[in-house]
């Protein structure tokens, strides 16, 4: 269902004006000049590319001050303030490299980061929002970096062989609670936040910082923009609803606001669907953030978010052969305040209150059941800058979470946990040689509902091999209690615990970067149970175990090609837990032993037309045959999707538009995800089966957003 979120340029059009020529040149220091550079002005696709002499040239219809931005990779983006007043503008910009490209060794292992050059950049707000796969969702962009698996009947991020459930998001270093929308049985979900909101995105596949906790597998850290760069609007209709956004910009504040309306009706009528929906889904969603300029360097901010979805549908339970009727009813507010300063030279602050609440009212055949989630999170950060090798960062932060499930039977039958968790973690950055790094790190959790206290040492460290190539090191523990919705039956489970060993090498040089990446994890004291939410509190313990261990290799290119920019990822995961209800130490059902993900993306100037694809592949996933003697012995067949867009650039009654097009699983591939079984045997002693496959095969979503 969630393809009807499909917001991915609702902040992407400038202000309309008269036309006017932006141009000139990018170089770097040596005044080279810098290939294939980007060139656009913030929260907009109005810009260009630089051609093989490092020049460039394009018509804007921008109006007042903008910001605009260059970067390319293997250096450091810039971003110049300008006024557009109706005169055609020409500059030169020099780019700085990266401090990695200057001899400065940085740690990067198991650091996937959109803007935190330091450590490793790879993919921007632009990059998510434009890689075709992914429909314009954070997670699924990040689906296609190395460490993630394919689990398409889910939607969620599965990294190196940990669950769902085991990465945590982080908003302005705030966590987010629910970070996905609520979904139905075998229908995949989508991240309720678009990427166009964010200046940085950093996806941790392991071995991150102390700062984080909770965290059994991978944390994305979500950072949202700073001040507007000018008065805004906005309006977009898609086949599956309609949007618009606001933003107004006065001297040292902004507010920005967006509301969307979407409605699967008619997509669902063009496209056929697996699924027998009873009421097509439905989702209204609207956000605001508010920016202040705090003297010279502190900045205040404030978001809040708030959506709701309904949907109904028949579900076949195929295990007792019946047809059961769900509906679902959700509404999430998530909302947080943040202040970043630094009051001196030496020192830097950053500090913050959030909450996120989630309400999720499923009717299943008929049996009304409530869950309802909510996290108030404070947290304060101090950093200190030592010197020029020498940083010191120490904070901490406390989590009050509660999850209460209500069932309307004859009686209202209600259980709720409310655990308050403190935590403290202190971390040291050292720059011993200008080819050697090493970060020392220690985080203390407590959790009042389990009554235990963890302390969590975190080691990382790297080593430059050449001017362009480094090798780096980390090793952690990490403890993430169980999901609430079990320790509302098992209130005296302790936590999961995961053991991180990565090594890592990379290569960057003129627009390129290469990284290979191998990683050891241990679980242990991972939860088992007979039957999963059992009244038995007796049948829960901590008795799973497991491992994952593998490689992930990760090239791009954007200077091989003119005007084209691709990378590929690749995974090798070979895992094995006993948890849950499993009989055995075995592959669990999410894990695909290899992963492959290539993105291609291309502006062609001549027709103003923005191309992208991504091809993906994952091979068979193991699920459990109930007609083989054998455990988890069956095996799907491979995954294969290859998504198409196009995003073209015009002028409709003077003002700048854009017509985006959006083909998922665009050659129609029969992929299946794994398999329910009769409970019953037939007449011939064997059980029947049904596939578990994607709702529907080939789709596509039109767009067309004009700017006011």
């Amino acid at each position: 269902m969630k393809t009807l979120t499909i917001i991915l340029f609702f902040l992407a059009i400038a202000d309309a004006g008269a036309q006017v020529t932006i141009s000139g040149s990018v170089t770097d220091r040596k005044n080279a000049p810098i290939p294939y550079a980007n060139i656009y002005f913030r929260g907009s696709y109005d810009g260009a590319i630089t051609d093989t002499l490092g020049e460039f040239s394009y018509i804007s219809d921008a109006s007042g001050p903008q910001v605009l931005l260059i970067s390319s990779v293997g250096y450091a983006e810039s971003a110049i303030g300008l006024t557009v007043t109706g005169k055609d503008t020409t500059i030169h910009v020099v780019l700085e490299e990266e401090m990695n490209q200057l001899n400065e060794v940085t740690i990067t292992a198991g650091v996937f980061s959109a803007s935190d050059k330091k450590k490793s950049a790879t993919l921007s707000s632009f990059d998510i929002a434009t890689t075709a796969s992914a429909v314009g969702d954070i997670y699924g962009a990040y689906a296609t970096m190395p460490g993630s698996q394919k689990v398409g009947e889910q939607g969620k991020l599965f990294v190196r062989g940990g669950e769902g459930y085991e990465t945590k998001t982080y908003m302005d270093g705030m966590l987010v609670q629910s970070p996905y929308f609520s979904s139905m049985p075998d229908i995949p979900t989508r991240g309720r936040f678009s990427p166009m909101l964010f200046s940085e995105t950093v996806f941790s596949t392991g071995g991150y910082s102390a700062e984080f906790g909770n965290a059994l597998s991978s944390v994305v850290d979500l950072t949202t923009n700073g001040l507007e760069p000018g008065d805004k609007a906005s309006i977009g209709i898609m086949t599956v609803g309609a949007n618009g956004s606001f933003s107004k910009r006065w001297e040292n504040s902004s507010l920005a606001m967006t509301g969307l309306y979407a409605n699967n009706g008619l997509h669902h009528r063009l496209f056929k669907q697996q699924v027998d929906w009873i009421s097509d889904p439905v989702l209204w969603d609207g956000m605001a953030m508010f920016r202040q300029r705090i003297g010279e360097t502190g900045l205040l901010k404030s978001f809040i978010s708030v959506n709701a979805n309904e949907m109904a549908m028949n579900y076949d339970n195929f295990e007792e052969g019946t047809m059961e009727r769900i509906a679902l009813k959700d509404r999430a507010l998530y909302a947080n305040t943040t202040y970043s300063g630094q009051p001196n030279d030496k020192w830097l602050i950053k500090t913050g209150v959030a909450y996120g609440g989630d309400t999720e009212d499923m009717n299943y055949n008929h049996l009304p059941v409530q869950t309802s989630k909510s996290a108030t999170t404070a947290k304060l950060v101090f950093t200190h800058l030592t010197s020029n090798k020498i940083k010191i960062r120490a904070g901490s932060d406390m989590v009050r979470e509660v999850c209460r499930k209500s069932v309307f039977l004859d009686t209202v039958m209600i259980m709720q946990v409310i655990d308050i968790q403190p935590s403290m973690f202190i971390e040291s950055e050292l720059k011993l040689t200008n080819k050697l790094a090493l970060r020392l790190g220690a985080r203390s959790e407590y959790s009042s509902l389990l009554g235990e206290l963890n302390l969590l040492p975190r080691v990382s460290a790297a080593f430059k091999t050449g001017e362009f190539s480094q090798i780096s090191m980390a090793w952690g523990k990490y403890r993430q209690k169980p999901e609430n919705t079990i320790l509302l039956f098992a209130p005296m489970l302790h936590s999961e615990e995961s053991d991180h060993y990565i090594l890592n090498f990379q290569y960057r040089k003129e627009n390129r970067i290469f990284r290979i990446e191998s990683y050891i994890k241990h679980y242990d004291d991972l939860v088992k149970y007979d039957a999963l939410y059992s009244p038995d509190a007796t049948t829960y313990n901590n008795n799973g175990f497991g491992y994952a261990r593998g490689v992930d290799l990760f090239w791009r290119d954007q200077k091989s090609l003119k005007g084209v920019d691709y990378w590929i990822s690749y995974s090798f995961l070979n895992t094995a837990r006993d948890y849950k209800d499993y009989l055995e130490s075995t592959v669990p059902s999410y894990a695909s032993a290899h992963n492959l993900s290539l993105v291609y993306k291309q502006f062609i100037k001549s027709l103003n037309t923005f191309v992208g694809m991504t091809y993906s592949f994952a091979s068979g996933r193991p699920y459990n045959d109930r007609n083989s003697e054998k455990f988890m012995a069956g095996r799907t067949k491979p995954y294969n999707d290859i998504s198409l867009n196009l995003t073209y650039l015009m002028k409709l009654f003077k003002k700048e538009c854009i017509v985006h097009l959006g083909i998922t699983n665009l050659f129609n591939f029969q992929n299946e995800f794994g398999y329910r079984y009769s409970n019953t045997p037939g007449e011939d002693g064997c059980y029947a089966s049904k596939a578990i496959v994607p709702n529907a095969g080939r789709q596509a979503i039109l767009l067309f957003m004009l700017s006011l």
